[in-house]
């Protein structure tokens, strides 16, 4: 029978992966929604205070799904994976409105 005691090494690490990879993934999102907003016409802080707003759900749905998920690699892959690729996003969005 599989022991339900969490380690504290286990918590730390997805507080962490929480707080640090949820902080990253929501930083590429807001990153890439102003870009492509901002792409698309819209007035800069209008998108800004948009994109913002959203991004504490999104904030808070990663931390949450960090504690839920069943594997910390999972976490890891997808919160450093998707906010380099937000990131790459957001500075490609940038060059062209800038070209």
């Amino acid at each position: 029978m599989r022991s339900t005691t969490l380690s504290k090494a286990h918590i730390t690490a997805r507080v962490t992966a929480g707080i640090v990879g949820g902080y990253a993934f929501t930083w590429g999102f807001a990153a890439a929604g102003v870009a492509a907003l901002v792409g698309l016409g819209v007035d800069y802080h209008d998108a800004e205070m948009g994109v913002l707003m959203l991004a504490f759900l999104v904030f808070l749905g990663l931390f949450l799904w960090s504690f839920a998920a069943a594997s910390i690699t999972r976490v890891w892959v997808v919160l450093a994976g998707g906010a380099a690729l937000q990131f790459t996003l957001a500075w490609a969005i940038q060059r062209a409105i800038l070209a």
